[in-house]
């Protein structure tokens, strides 16, 4: 059951979106829409998203478009600093060529927007694993009206088993999502990149030198105003059992940073960066698994409460489906660590890619690029 303050913050954005929002918008109207104008913006960093840099950076260097980046974190900015962000954003919005976008970004879904102007949603994760948005009361409430995801032109995608998922997770008719790639993962396997993140993870955990090294980084239960954690004794107890040979380095949620306030969870660089850095990866329903499938790591799930989250939550994909070892008994954790470690299936994991992952080439910044020039 969500909270009375959960609730005023659902119902204070439907009346935003139906109400102020629109009108702001066709304000901005009485401007020509600019072709060459594009605008990045984001609701949940103040710097530009890991998402958007690649693309960002590449349509920067091109000098062909007029670029504009808004990135306000909306939850350090209180009801009233969103309103006002909100509204400048949809007076540019009326004139904008293109809008880009990574996440749930509500301004964009405020009203119906003028045909000429394309909205491209490259979204943060990649893979298609737990059920979210429509398919997930936990992500839209049944009260919510109004559609999060409205005006999509274009919604990037990682793999073929994506576009069904995605389509209804955020009610898109066909040909909206398609399978161009993720951006942000274009440079993973280039041998630039992987020593960049070797030289940054070796500084920034010395204590990993020599040692078999292990990643736990989970995704959080509820939703991101009621985030919670489960695993955690588990895993401070697999450190002590696997012994001084092992180093075991957790990332968890951003939105779980408040609630667990533990120096020891946050990861000290991005979780993009650690993963090419360790020797297994571990999760529960975190689509981080698809960036350490890239990088052709050892992984295995750790979820106690598996049946009761499927059941709950729902998945796209089966567990049957899940690369590595499955478990939900914390006593059997360090045992399914050395097995892990010793004996992978690496034929299960590269079948798994070709479903999920196979538009990852290294080229989606360049098809996301041509759909700019040939829509825009």
């Amino acid at each position: 059951m969500a909270d009375g303050k959960f609730v005023l913050k659902q119902r204070l954005k439907m009346f935003m979106q139906k109400a102020v929002l629109p009108a702001a918008y066709r304000l901005g109207c009485i401007r020509k829409v600019n072709e060459n104008l594009i605008v990045f913006a984001d609701a949940h960093h103040d710097i530009r998203p890991v998402s958007m840099d690649r693309l960002a950076e590449e349509l920067i260097s091109k000098k062909e478009y007029k670029i504009i980046e808004r990135y306000h974190d909306y939850a350090s900015m209180g009801f009233v600093g969103q309103f006002f962000d909100s509204v400048k954003f949809m007076w540019l919005y009326a004139k904008t060529g293109c809008v880009i976008i990574c996440d749930n970004y509500m301004p964009v879904a405020a009203c119906k927007k003028r045909k000429k102007t394309k909205v491209i949603q490259l979204w943060h994760g990649p893979g298609a694993y737990k059920k979210f948005g429509y398919d997930s009361a936990d992500d839209i409430p049944d009260y919510y009206k109004g559609n999060v995801f409205k005006n999509y032109d274009l919604v990037t995608v990682s793999g073929e088993k994506c576009i069904a998922p995605f389509s209804s997770a955020m009610r898109q008719p066909d040909g909206i999502v398609k399978a161009v790639g993720i951006s942000r993962m274009d440079g993973y396997r280039e041998e630039k990149n992987i020593k960049k993140c070797h030289a940054i993870f070796e500084k920034k955990y010395p204590e990993a030198a020599g040692k078999k090294t292990i990643l736990w980084a989970p995704s959080f239960r509820g939703n991101a105003g009621e985030p919670r954690l489960l695993g955690l004794e588990a895993i401070d107890k697999l450190k002590e059992k696997l012994g001084d040979k092992w180093c075991v380095i957790c990332s968890i949620h951003p939105h779980l940073y408040a609630k667990y306030d533990r120096e020891d969870l946050r990861g000290r660089i991005p979780t993009e960066q650690i993963i090419p850095c360790v020797d297994i990866f571990i999760t529960d329903y975190s689509s981080v698994l698809y960036d350490a499938c890239i990088y052709e790591k050892k992984m295995l799930m750790f979820a106690p409460d598996l049946d009761e989250f499927v059941k709950a939550r729902g998945t796209y994909m089966t567990m049957d489906e899940f690369p590595g070892e499955i478990v939900t008994d914390e006593n059997k954790l360090s045992e399914a660590v050395i097995r892990t470690y010793d004996e992978y299936d690496y034929d299960k994991q590269k079948e798994f890619v070709r479903g999920y992952l196979a538009a990852c080439d290294g080229h989606a910044t360049e098809r996301i690029v041509e759909f700019i020039r040939k829509n825009v």
